[in-house]
């Protein structure tokens, strides 16, 4: 059974990227989930709790900062990381005002990733410590 704290939706229009993402994260033990752009993302989250999100910031469609305000109008709670390719169009102060949580930048390592994850889990578990030790309980 999957708990909602393993849960991570990967947004980006880079089929390999996000396969190499996914691939990572399941050795890392967390269950994700992918979408190629904005507009899928949001179909998925209509129906799915994902309580961390890492969306690449140039998307087709609706990129991501867009996507950000959108889900933090709905779901506050949610952390979102971006990752760019594109490190000096990004100001970090800017993306913490849109209501990201976090930037990775590309090709994000391994390391890296798993160092990023492990510390948005942290924060998500500490904001909803009732609702991961239920989701934890047998």
């Amino acid at each position: 059974m999957t708990t909602l704290s393993k849960k991570i939706l990967i947004i980006d229009d880079e089929e390999s990227l996000r396969e190499i993402m996914k691939a990572k994260l399941v050795k890392l033990g967390y269950d994700p989930e992918c979408a190629k752009n904005g507009k899928d993302a949001l179909e998925i989250l209509e129906n799915e709790k994902f309580p961390l999100i890492l969306t690449d910031l140039r998307l087709p469609e609706i990129d991501g900062i867009e996507l950000c305000k959108r889900i933090k109008e709905r779901k506050p709670e949610t952390v979102i990381y971006a990752f760019s390719g594109v490190v000096t169009e990004v100001d970090f102060d800017q993306l913490e005002e849109m209501g990201f949580d976090g930037l990775l930048c590309k090709p994000v390592t391994f390391e890296v990733l798993e160092r990023a994850i492990k510390g948005a889990f942290e924060k998500i578990n500490k904001l909803n410590p009732v609702e991961t030790l239920s989701k934890e309980l047998p």
